[in-house]
Formats: structure tokens, C-alpha cells, sequence
């Protein structure tokens, strides 16, 4: 496991600290706390660093962008995501108080650090934030599953595990690369405008998924995938990324493996980007952070609770969902704790009508509808979805 850098920082030293979890669609969300934390900060007059502390590259995006805000990315060892199936967590005391900031499965990770990454937290634990997932959380989202209001968004539920840090309604912080010289050139060598798709994880040759992933109701048919790039390939270029080993090529659609979210950024900016289209994953919060417009498929899922929209965001997100597919949905099924007695992957019983139920031609419908408005608002500078 390779180790933390301690970089120039002074352990003993005052910070605020911004843990960054889960998967990389909820690390992106987390970084709207940035803002927050700029914002208690003043509120506290005080002019202590902010640590964004994280295993991948979203934390150095999200700092780079607040650099003259005296934000920091500390890089730490790759660990388990910190979800409840975890146990315990781990508690930083003061001899009066305890705080729960990391779970068992961190507090593992480092160990062998030498002890900065520990001295560090616990001198500043009173300023250490982090996203517990854990049943409140859990009940919160269940609650707001079907109320499309402001407070729905999971931004808030976080906010709410979080000591006295708000939401403020706002996007999330990444800082946009400078473009690739193999991204621009592709982009460059278009005659029609694309689409980025994400199709979802671990696809394999059958219809669906892969049973190796539990995601499944976040998968839309590869077949209707195949048909919507047929029926609209005079039109528009079709650009498939991933980044695992089971994609499918789809006929007509550029496949572009990818090993960091920064070019996906950088191929969803250029101007020859139309929108994109994807189900229930990391694309869409990427796409939040610039405003590209776009259309997410929604599944077991409820895009009122992890969605990002133009009345209560400013994003331009167009949201297909069909709840009344399912006497169940929004299940929000399966959790990545939710198993059968043999330890499988857990297995919808209605077959995943969620996600069946939407049919190409909707999807096709949708991307008219957000193309004209789109273009419309070049015109207008305003966007209304």
C-alpha cells in the first residue's frame, strides 16, 4: 500500500479537514463542502488551510480550483470505501468529548503512516468533517425518495451528519484540465457534434450486467443502447468512455478507455460536446460541475435525492425515471449491503422493470428536447429545463 505524503505540513498546525468517501459520484458531491468550510472559516475569522484529504484525483481537482483560498489536497492510501458495513468508528478524543470521523477500515490504512496522518486529525478534530454512511443517512434518503423539493438532495442529508456545515445549494468544485492534446484532437476531427455516453459498470456480453457488480438497476439494455446510437448516428457522434475491462463495443460508438475522471471532464467541456447521456453514476455529478447539459436514466434510484436539476441547482439535467414501473420503486436496491444468504449479489424480484421500462424513443425525445434548448440558450445565455 503506498504511503500518505505529509508534504510540508505542519502536524501540529491548525486545519480544517474535509474527509472525501464513498464512490467517486458521492466524493465529487463532497466537494461542494469546500465552499462551506471557506465560508465558516470566515464566519470564525481565522485563516487556517483547508485539508481536502482523499484517495483519488478528485481531491486535487477540487483543490486546484480554491487554490488562492488556501486549500489543500492530501493524497492518502487507497482504503475501503467507508460505508456501514464496516463496523465501528473510530473516535478522536480530548479527554472530554469523542468525535467519530473514520471507521475501523481507515483507521487501518494508517496505521503505518508514522503517525502524521493520526497526530494531524487529532489536533484538529473540532474542524474535522466527514460523511458518515451509516442508518440515519439511509432513512433520511428513503424519506425524500418521492418529495422533488430542495431539501430532497442528498447534499442535505450530508450536510446534516456534519456538525454545523450547510449545503449551499450549489455545484460541485472541480478544477477543468487543460485539454489534452488527444482529446482536442479528436474533438477537433468531428464534423458533427457528440454525445458522451457512460453505459454503467462491469458489462459483459450478455443483454445486462456482469453478476460480478451490483449495480444492476442502474443498467440500461446494451440493445437499446446499440439502437439509439443507430437511429441517431446521422446526427450526432457517439462517444462510449469506461474504465474496466468488460466494456462492449457498441457499432458506431467511439469506445474510449479511460484511467481518471480528468478527461472525461475535458471531453465533456469542448464546445463540439452536445450533452451526454448516462445512467445513475459518476458522469452526471462530473457533468454538474461545469453545467454540460444532459440526460440521466433512472432506475431503483430517486433523482429527487441524488439528481442535480436547473430549479434547485442551476444544471441542466434532463431525468427519466419511472417509479410507477414498480410497486416498490424507488427500492433503492441493491445497497452494497444488501445480500442474498449466499453472499450474491442481491436480485430484484420484479426483474428490473425500473430500468426496462424505459424505451428508446423516449430517450431519443429528450435529447431533441434538450439539444433545442441548449442551442436556444447559446442565444438566450440562459437555460431552462
Amino acid at each position: 500500500m503506498n504511503q500518505p505524503q505529509q508534504q510540508s505540513l505542519d502536524v501540529k498546525g491548525k486545519y480544517y479537514i474535509l474527509n472525501l468517501a464513498g464512490g467517486l459520484g458521492a466524493r465529487i458531491i463532497q466537494t461542494c463542502f469546500i465552499r462551506s468550510l471557506i465560508t465558516k472559516r470566515k464566519k470564525e475569522k481565522n485563516s487556517y488551510p483547508i485539508l481536502v484529504i482523499d484517495n483519488t484525483i478528485i481531491g486535487q481537482m477540487a483543490s486546484q480550483v480554491l487554490s488562492n483560498q488556501n486549500v489543500i489536497s492530501v493524497q492518502v492510501p487507497e482504503s475501503p470505501n467507508s460505508y456501514p458495513h464496516h463496523p465501528g468508528l473510530m473516535t478522536i478524543q480530548d479527554g472530554t468529548k469523542e468525535h467519530p470521523i473514520w471507521i475501523d477500515s481507515w483507521r487501518e490504512s494508517y496505521k503505518d503512516t508514522g503517525g502524521w496522518l493520526w497526530e494531524l486529525l487529532n489536533n484538529n478534530w473540532k474542524r474535522s468533517y466527514h460523511i458518515e454512511y451509516g442508518f440515519g443517512l439511509t432513512k433520511a434518503i428513503h424519506e425524500s425518495k418521492h418529495n422533488n423539493t430542495r431539501k430532497s438532495f442528498i447534499g442535505h442529508h450530508y450536510a446534516d451528519g456534519m456538525q454545523d456545515l450547510e449545503y449551499d445549494g450549489g455545484v460541485p468544485m472541480l478544477q477543468v484540465p487543460q485539454l489534452d492534446s488527444q482529446v482536442e484532437n479528436f474533438a477537433n476531427t468531428q464534423t458533427k457534434p457528440y454525445i458522451v455516453l457512460h453505459l454503467g459498470t462491469d458489462l459483459n456480453a450478455s443483454d445486462y450486467m456482469s453478476p460480478v457488480n451490483y449495480r444492476f438497476h442502474k443498467v440500461w439494455s446494451m440493445g437499446r443502447w446499440a439502437e439509439l446510437v443507430q437511429k441517431l448516428k446521422h446526427k450526432y457522434r457517439f462517444v462510449q468512455v469506461y474504465a474496466n475491462e468488460h466494456n462492449i463495443d457498441i457499432p458506431d460508438c467511439l469506445s474510449i478507455k479511460v484511467d481518471s475522471i480528468s478527461p472525461v471532464l475535458q471531453l465533456l467541456q469542448h464546445p463540439k460536446c452536445k450533452m451526454f447521456v448516462a445512467t445513475d453514476n459518476y458522469l452526471h455529478h462530473l457533468a454538474a460541475s461545469i453545467k454540460k447539459p444532459g440526460i440521466v436514466l433512472w432506475g431503483s434510484v430517486s433523482p429527487y435525492v441524488w439528481g442535480w436539476n436547473v430549479k434547485h441547482h442551476g444544471v441542466p439535467h434532463k431525468h427519466i425515471w419511472h417509479p410507477s414501473s414498480c410497486d416498490i420503486a424507488p427500492c433503492w436496491r441493491p445497497s452494497m449491503f444488501d445480500t442474498k444468504s449466499t453472499g450474491q449479489n442481491y436480485i430484484c424480484d420484479r426483474g428490473y422493470t425500473c430500468m426496462k421500462s424505459i424505451e428508446v424513443d423516449e430517450v431519443i425525445k429528450n435529447i431533441a428536447k434538450v439539444d433545442s434548448q441548449y442551442s436556444e440558450a447559446k442565444k438566450d445565455n440562459e437555460i431552462v429545463l
